[in-house]
């Protein structure tokens, strides 16, 4: 069993939840001896209303979780399995082994680290349900990865507000189905991508090849690929994934650039003195 976090937006009747959750316990759950979900929950009215910077305010919250964790962690074996983000609230949740906590712990611990509101409650879940319930179904492991994606390109210095074609692969089983999706998605404003190249899947030999022109911020390839993944579903067909040019920000070329430039400088350096040392 090893860490394998995942991060997924999912949308309720009522309000939209930034899931983060540890598909490391997946294949193993539940995990004999922790029967006990506990949960903890920060209100986070009270936390904005004191005029934190977002900065400030970001940092605030990962001092609590990790407070939180290394101070289970010290009384015994607690695994940290996910946390779900609203507007309103930040809930963590653990499963412990029986007797590692008690509530009237929890509230000594709560008070002496933190000042503002927190709700927190124990209960059994042998079967760890909740933690299932958290685990992303297929169109949100498609969210999981274009958050990893998109994590990547902005560490490569992507400036992911800046527009390009965006191209999404689609496969289908029968080739009507794809002619007809082909003539829908023409009529959405999506290009068809005749000269785009794909590898056609055993299961879904015909593959389409499609592409709009907008930015790759999470919210906006999330949007696209909700509505791709649900419209092709009526079709037998499979969402295969996203993929883009880079547009990297002029700061970040000119950063590459003075890179380039020390380095060259630094190999004639290392020339001039081994021609002097010979």
């Amino acid at each position: 069993m090893s860490d394998n976090w995942g991060f997924y937006e999912r949308r309720t009747e009522s309000e939209q939840l930034r899931v983060l959750v540890n598909a490391g316990f997946k294949t193993d759950a539940p995990l004999e001896g922790y029967n006990d979900l506990l949960s903890v929950t920060v209100n986070l009215y009270p936390v904005r209303e004191k005029n934190h910077t977002k900065r400030e305010f970001v940092k605030l919250l990962e001092r609590f979780e990790a407070g939180l964790e290394q101070w289970l962690q010290s009384l015994g074996e607690a695994h940290y399995v996910g946390r779900i983000n609203s507007l309103t609230r930040l809930e963590f949740y653990y499963y412990i082994g029986n007797g590692t906590v008690n509530e009237g712990m929890i509230r000594e611990w709560v008070d002496s680290n933190w000042k503002f509101r927190v709700q927190y409650y124990m209960k059994r879940d042998p079967q760890w349900t909740f933690y299932n319930y958290m685990l992303p179904d297929q169109l949100e492991e498609l969210f999981v990865h274009n958050a990893q994606m998109i994590y990547a390109l902005i560490h490569k210095g992507d400036n992911i507000n800046q527009p390009r074609n965006v191209y999404h692969w689609l496969l289908f089983q029968h080739d009507m189905d794809r002619q007809e999706m082909e003539a829908t998605l023409k009529n959405m404003g999506y290009s068809i991508e005749k000269d785009k190249q794909t590898e056609p899947d055993n299961s879904y030999p015909y593959p389409l090849v499609i592409s709009k022109f907008e930015d790759v911020r999470l919210d906006t390839v999330n949007d696209r690929v909700r509505e791709l993944y649900r419209l092709i579903a009526g079709y037998g067909g499979r969402y295969d994934g996203w993929g883009s040019i880079m547009k990297q920000s002029s700061g970040h070329r000119v950063k590459q650039g003075l890179r380039r430039l020390l380095g060259r400088i630094e190999s004639s350096i290392r020339k001039m003195r081994s021609t002097r040392r010979s």
